[in-house]
């Protein structure tokens, strides 16, 4: 227990802050090389096993990034995410001064009754109404961030696969369809990173993530897409607002 009477942090915890707080107040900047373990260990008199630990919640809240065998480094600052905003990922990483990008792993269309009830429920369709099914890799400032799985009623947005899906596929739906996003439900989870998508993201499988299931629809409520994205929780901070707007500088 701790002098305030709640119980007291384990060791590598408090170790793992202190250097979060260094970080935070600009004592250790990006890219700046983390002692190794052994270091760690013999300046603080601990155990190398409490200095692995320490190093690794750092790793897993995105503060720091391991470089093979050169050690641990200072990562970037993360990017920030508006869940409750209406912009969409690219826009939002437009108005924050990033670079938006996507790779398409698939784009498709197929029947309703290949995707399931969940999918057919969420975008009023029955079993042999044609969906888009589009897979895309997004990153920011090239860096892969997000994997997005969406799909589009293809009666509402014929030949959708024939524009440049690699661009922000809300834009193309206002600029061709005259249809905008108007508001959503999204449904979020917290997991961990499958190997699947960790060897697309580059990245080890161990990755903290947030899944998020979005239904959306457009002014008049009608259904316009179902979407299942997995972000990287190592290097996205996740908003949401209620109440009035605040000026968070997002």
């Amino acid at each position: 227990m701790s002098d305030n009477g709640t119980p007291a942090q384990p060791l590598y915890r408090q170790i793992a802050e202190q250097i979060a707080e260094e970080i935070e107040s600009g004592i250790r900047p990006v890219n700046s090389k983390l002692p190794s373990e052994r270091e760690l260990a013999e300046e603080l008199g601990i155990s190398r096993m409490t200095a692995r630990a320490a190093i690794n919640t750092l790793v897993l809240q995105g503060l720091v990034v391991r470089r093979g065998r050169i050690g641990a480094y200072v990562s970037r600052p993360k990017f920030r995410f508006d869940l409750s905003s209406p912009r969409g990922l690219h826009e939002q990483l437009k108005k924050a001064g990033v670079e938006p990008g996507a790779k398409i792993i698939s784009a498709e269309k197929v029947l309703g009754n290949s995707v399931g009830n969940e999918i057919m429920n969420a975008l009023a369709m029955g079993e042999q109404d044609e969906v888009y099914r589009i897979i895309r890799l997004r990153t920011a400032n090239d860096e892969p961030i997000v994997i997005e799985n969406s799909y589009f009623p293809a009666k509402i947005f014929p030949d959708l696969l024939d524009f440049n899906l690699t661009d922000s596929i809300y834009g193309i739906l206002k600029k061709y369809f005259s249809i905008t996003p108007a508001g959503s439900i999204q449904e979020m989870e917290i997991s961990y990173l499958d190997s699947q998508w960790a060897e697309l993201m580059g990245v080890t499988a161990d990755l903290p993530t947030l899944e998020v299931k979005r239904y959306t629809v457009a002014e008049d409520n009608t259904p316009i897409e179902f979407a299942h994205d997995i972000y990287r929780g190592d290097r996205i901070t996740f908003i949401a607002r209620t109440g009035p707007t605040l000026n968070l500088g997002t």
